[in-house]
């Protein structure tokens, strides 16, 4: 079997998005979302970092939310530098989001962005609600777990 390069991983994964985007919530039961995680989830080495990462796409008529979520294999956390390029490498460098959120020990950085039906990204929908952050140049809003519906 060939392994795959990050390029080809992330684009896998947004392909995959694309095709599951009808089963996921708002139009279906977030229980059938839910069922199909396990084929939302790709594995991979980053800067020497053995990272999981999961990408989720749904339509919500007038725009499409875009969540990738980064976590380390075995690693409670990972560096921020690593985040950030996966977050840039899948969902583009505009209007990302960030809530960060513990789950079996384990730190996950879930990233989000609206765009519309073009592709182009939206402002987020809790910016002025939000902290704006600078890393490296890069802007992004970071959002704490309570502004975020996890259904």
């Amino acid at each position: 079997m060939k392994k795959l390069g990050l390029d080809e991983t992330l684009e896998n994964m947004r392909k995959m998005g694309e095709v599951l985007t009808p089963y996921n919530f708002p139009h279906n039961d977030p229980k059938i979302e839910d069922d199909l995680n396990a084929i939302k989830i790709m594995e991979g080495v980053v800067d020497g970092y053995r990272v999981q990462m999961h990408y989720n796409r749904a339509d919500y008529g007038d725009h499409i939310l875009e969540t990738f979520q980064i976590f380390g294999h075995s690693a409670a956390f990972l560096p921020f530098a690593v985040v950030v390029k996966l977050a840039k490498k899948m969902l583009g460098g505009y209007n990302l989001s960030l809530v960060e959120i513990f789950k079996d020990n384990r730190k996950i950085y879930c990233w989000t962005v609206c765009v519309d039906k073009t592709g182009k990204p939206l402002p987020a929908p809790h910016e002025a609600d939000s902290e704006h952050c600078v890393y490296e140049g890069f802007q992004y809003i970071y959002m704490h777990p309570s502004q975020i519906n996890f259904y």
